[in-house]
Formats: C-alpha cells, sequence, structure tokens
C-alpha cells in the first residue's frame, strides 16, 4: 500500500450464484475472496468503504466493527490505493520451453472444410520437402535460444507430415545422436500434428521408442468426421484414421484427439468426448473453428457453430470432468481442453496481458525454405515474418503483436475487468474480426461471443470451482 486514497480495483469480477454466495476477485492479482453467506450485507459495505475516499487508515477508523473484512478487501486486493498497471509486456522472460513447428511440407492428402492453408500463404498442393539441413539447423537455432536445463518441443507440422515420414526419422536421428550430446543440459521432446489416415510400418515403433506425443484431428463419429475432414477429391477418412489410432493406443502410445467446434457438431460435444474417449485418447482438444483461413478468406457463414451452445455444452462437459461425484466423470474427463487448461490461470501473481506465447518468442514455424514465423495462422504474411533461420532474426514482428495485442491497447478489453484473466483471447480471432466489415456482422459476432462468451463462462466456472 501507498498510503493513498483507497477504491475499488478496476479490474473486480464479480460472481454471485444461490441465495447469499458472492465470489469477488481481482484479475490483476487473482486471488479469489469467497463470500459463502452474506452477499448483500458484503456488497453494501464494499460499496460505502469504496465510497468512502480516504486512506487504509481511515477507512478502519470509520468501519470499525468491520476491520476484519476490510484487511480482508485489502489483502485480496479488492479495495486498493492506487493504479495497477502491468510491467512492459515487451521485455519478455527467460526462454525455459520452446516450440518448433517444422513444416516438412505444406501439401496434404485430406481437403478439410475448414483447413487453416490458405491457397495464397501455403503451397497446399506444392510438391516441396523441408532439406534435412533446415530442419536440423531449425532445432539447433531453437536450443540456441532456451536457458540451461530448458526444453524443445519439436513438433512435426504442415501440410501432412507423414506424407515426409523419413524426414521424421531423420530429424530424430540427428536430435538424438548429434544435437542431444551437444547441449546436455537441454531437452528435446518431439510432438507429431497429423490426420493419421497413413500409417507408415514403423510408426508404432518410432513413437514408442522416442516417446512421440501426437495430436489428430477426430470431430466426432463417422457420420460427423466424413463431412468435415475428406480426402482430397472426396471420400470418407474416419475407418482409416480410426484404425491408426487403435493400433497406436494398443502399444501404449499418448494420442490426444482434437475436435474442431462447427456446426456440424456443435450440439454433440458430450457425444464427441464420449467418441474420443472409447478411441482411446488420453485427452480431448475442444477448438471452435476459426472463420478464416492463413489468407483471411472467411468462411461460408453456415459453418460457423452457434457460440451460445458451444458455451452451454463447455460448461457441461467441464462439470463433469470436476464434479467427482458424478460416476461417469472418469479421470478421462479431467483432459478435456480449454477447461483444464483454463485451471492454470487461477492462481495468484498469474497476469495475462497477451493470450499466447506467439508475441514473447517462444514459438517458432519453419518453413520448407527456412523462413520463420511466430505462429501457424500467420506463415505466408509478410508482415509476421521473423527472418530465416539461417539468419539474424527480426523481434519487430514481435514487439508490432505484442504492441497490438495487449488487452491494455486493444480497444475491445482494455476497459474490461477480465483481461488479464483471459489475455483477450486467442489473436487470431482478433485478426478475423479486423476483416468482419467485409464478412458481415455475423461473423464479428462469432468471433467476440466465441472469445469473451466462452472464456468468462470456463474461467467463472473455474474460479468457483
Amino acid at each position: 500500500m501507498t498510503g493513498g486514497a483507497l477504491g475499488l480495483t478496476t479490474n473486480l469480477i464479480s460472481l454471485e450464484r444461490g441465495e447469499g454466495e458472492l465470489l469477488l476477485v481481482n484479475a490483476f492479482h487473482m486471488r479469489p475472496l469467497h463470500v459463502k453467506r452474506g452477499r448483500e450485507k458484503v456488497k453494501r459495505l464494499l460499496a460505502d468503504m469504496a465510497a468512502h475516499g480516504g486512506t487504509a487508515e481511515s477507512c478502519a477508523a470509520a468501519f470499525a466493527a468491520d476491520a476484519a473484512l476490510l484487511r480482508l478487501f485489502l489483502d485480496h486486493h479488492i479495495l486498493v490505493d492506487g493504479p495497477e498497471v502491468p510491467g512492459e509486456a515487451s521485455v519478455s522472460p527467460p526462454k525455459t520451453r520452446m516450440t518448433l513447428y517444422l513444416l516438412l511440407g505444406e501439401s496434404c492428402n485430406l481437403d478439410c472444410v475448414y483447413c487453416l492453408d490458405g491457397p495464397a500463404t501455403y503451397e497446399r498442393h506444392g510438391r516441396g520437402e523441408m532439406s534435412p539441413e533446415v530442419a536440423f539447423r531449425s532445432v539447433e537455432r531453437c536450443l540456441g535460444e532456451v536457458v540451461p536445463g530448458g526444453s524443445v518441443e519439436v513438433a512435426f507440422f504442415g501440410g501432412e507430415p507423414l506424407l515426409h515420414w523419413p524426414l521424421v526419422k531423420r530429424t530424430i536421428r540427428h536430435c538424438e545422436e548429434v544435437l542431444k550430446p551437444a547441449h546436455p543440459d537441454k531437452r528435446i521432446h518431439y510432438h507429431l500434428t497429423s490426420n493419421l489416415t497413413l500409417s507408415p510400418p514403423d510408426l508404432v515403433e518410432w513413437v514408442m521408442r522416442y516417446d512421440i506425443t501426437i495430436v489428430c484431428g477426430v470431430d466426432g463419429p463417422p457420420d460427423i468426421q466424413d463431412r468435415c475432414r475428406v480426402n482430397r477429391g472426396g471420400g470418407p477418412t474416419h475407418a482409416r484414421t480410426a484404425a491408426t489410432v487403435r493400433r497406436l493406443v494398443e502399444a501404449g502410445a499418448r494420442v490426444t484427439l482434437r475436435a474442431t467446434i462447427h456446426s456440424a457438431n456443435h450440439d454433440r460435444l458430450a457425444e464427441v468426448a464420449e467418441h474420443h474417449a472409447a478411441l482411446g485418447a488420453v485427452s480431448s482438444l475442444f477448438v471452435p473453428v476459426r472463420p478464416t483461413n492463413s489468407d483471411r478468406d472467411i468462411f461460408p457463414e453456415n459453418l460457423l457453430p452457434d457460440p451460445d451452445r458451444i458455451v452451454a455444452a463447455a460448461r457441461d462437459l467441464g462439470r463433469g470432468a470436476r464434479d467427482a461425484s458424478v460416476p461417469e466423470a472418469e479421470p478421462y474427463k479431467a483432459n478435456l481442453f480449454p477447461f483444464n487448461d483454463f485451471t492454470t490461470e487461477i492462481r495468484p501473481g498469474v497476469r495475462n496481458v497477451v493470450a499466447c506465447g506467439a508475441p514473447h518468442g517462444t514459438t517458432f514455424v519453419v518453413r520448407p525454405n527456412g523462413d520463420v514465423y511466430p505462429c501457424i495462422y500467420l506463415v505466408g504474411q509478410e508482415r509476421y515474418r521473423l527472418g530465416g533461420v539461417d539468419a539474424g532474426l527480426s523481434r519487430r514482428p514481435l514487439d508490432d503483436m505484442m504492441t497490438a495485442f495487449h488487452v491494455d491497447n486493444r480497444e475491445d478489453c482494455r476497459g474490461c475487468a477480465w483481461r488479464y484473466a483471459c489475455g483477450g483471447g486467442c489473436p487470431v480471432m482478433s485478426l478475423a474480426r479486423d476483416g468482419a466489415a467485409e464478412a458481415g456482422s455475423k461473423v464479428d459476432e462469432y468471433c467476440r461471443k466465441v472469445t469473451c462468451g466462452l472464456s468468462r463462462a470456463l474461467l467463472g466456472d473455474m474460479l468457483w470451482a
């Protein structure tokens, strides 16, 4: 405390439930104060203390009978005596972990209706492949970025990385035989994002030997999957994907299944989660479809899900994941993203001025030609190119992103009390909203609701939990 006049924090989240419960949270400090009963009395006292206009000492004298409550308001930063402003956001902390997306090739054997790869920014139908040398130097570059004791996750990406399976294996061999011995104080993990319609004979052997984690897109049972994730030229994909998933799971591999939420499955999320569990997934990702691809082309409006349905279904799934008294709340359900992800935000000292690590430079996306970008959705957009993996990388695009997406700089965030809890949501949704004037108000409303509405609902439930 500085001894100034007390006032109510401008970052106050106030939640009510039942006949008398109240939850007060200063999102700048994230230390919830739970009032189990007597909500109206506490609200009146808080308003009176905030209106008093004096220092903490004078307020304590004026409200001597409620000194204990005043101390709670002060300890939980519900009443504060000065502005709450985060430190310089562009000064990134030391890098303890980096994620490297290697776009081994940018073509794919599928033609999903909502593919993020725009034909102008990605070479969707090209035959180019990253050279082994670019892959090796990319990993080495990232190892040089992290501090001793840090780790690099090498994510094999595309396009479809299993179209380049020999390169995956060659890169892993180089990491194991050359880079790990050269950097004994740092760790390398391997990850594969794949549609798993391809199944090389030694896939399971390599996944198990090198503990490769896997994410695969499964939007639901066959009637959903085969409508949205189709072969190039048409045709179903679910059967082949499911067969590869089962083969991996039976061997003990950790497979996460990712459901893109769209109009074909937005009212069947519980069924999708059950389908993932039946296939043997260790966890599920539920990610609302973004309304644009990397070219900033707007997808058809009839593809967009109903944000209100998403919020309702996500809250139901989240409650089931947390409620140990519900028999069907198996341990698996604790691994349903995004509700499990929000649990990391509910602790003192957590403050999110942006919602992703890209502006901090903790993510490198390397194209086959060696160009480096901070996000898979920004590939091919020159203003976000950091440089080449063999050359000096510029921080200018990162600093520009940090400035543009900092919650205190965004017109749609700066007046919101929740902003330091959610960080403003995925910046790509904000970029999509920039183009909403061309697409129409429905896209703008969708981006706003699926970002703000979902974040508030899930964060609120987590605070109560």
